[in-house]
């Protein structure tokens, strides 16, 4: 599923919200879904605990400032393990979302998208060790090129660049000076071309 399908599918989240803190005290009816948490010092909502699937099982936490949602964490396949993690802007669009692609509560990849929605950045953590490794930068949802530290020593070695969904070319700094010194260009009629670069 794609990352802004699953956004799309959360929307109902912060509309929700918004049920819950204009009523009041009153609470909605929500067959025992939503759980709301209240800062005992300041009565403002902080947290609202939910039952997405209505299995009777916990499995997305809105983190809250008051009626504004801050971030989201879900737990999809109830594992007890944090799979995925949504960040909003104060205008209440997503601005990033994180996701742990081994499923243990460590993120390794972050989406950000501009404010209609539409990816943007894709930063990864290829060894998973926190660091970013590899950035893919996006336009109109289409992938238009990208950069990798392929050999962990903190600096771009390799750039992508993308025609459509198909890889156009790829520029390597076999030397390690923070320059590329080879290009392999991919044709559309599948000819190669290599060339070394000043």
């Amino acid at each position: 599923m794609s990352h802004l399908k699953f956004v799309a599918a959360r929307v109902g989240i912060p509309i929700l919200v918004v049920g819950l803190t204009s009523a009041g005290c009153a609470q909605p009816d929500t067959d025992g879904r939503v759980e709301p948490v209240y800062d005992q010092t300041t009565g403002r909502l902080h947290l609202l605990k939910y039952d997405a699937n209505a299995d009777g099982t916990i499995d997305t936490w809105s983190y809250m400032d008051g009626a504004r949602v801050v971030r989201i964490e879900l737990d999809p396949n109830q594992d007890n393990v944090i799979d995925r993690w949504e960040y909003y802007r104060p205008d209440q669009t997503v601005e990033k979302v994180g996701t742990s692609r081994a499923g243990d509560n460590t993120p390794d990849s972050w989406a950000f998208y501009d404010g209609s929605g539409a990816i943007t950045k894709l930063e990864l953590s290829t060894r998973r060790n926190g660091m970013v490794d590899r950035i893919e930068y996006y336009e109109a949802g289409a992938r238009v090129r990208a950069e990798e530290d392929t050999n962990a020593d903190g600096r771009i070695d390799k750039w992508e660049l993308y025609e459509g969904s198909r890889l156009a070319s790829v520029a390597i700094d076999t030397g390690q000076r923070g320059s590329p010194d080879r290009r392999v260009t991919y044709a559309q009629d599948g000819t190669v071309r290599v060339e070394e670069l000043p």
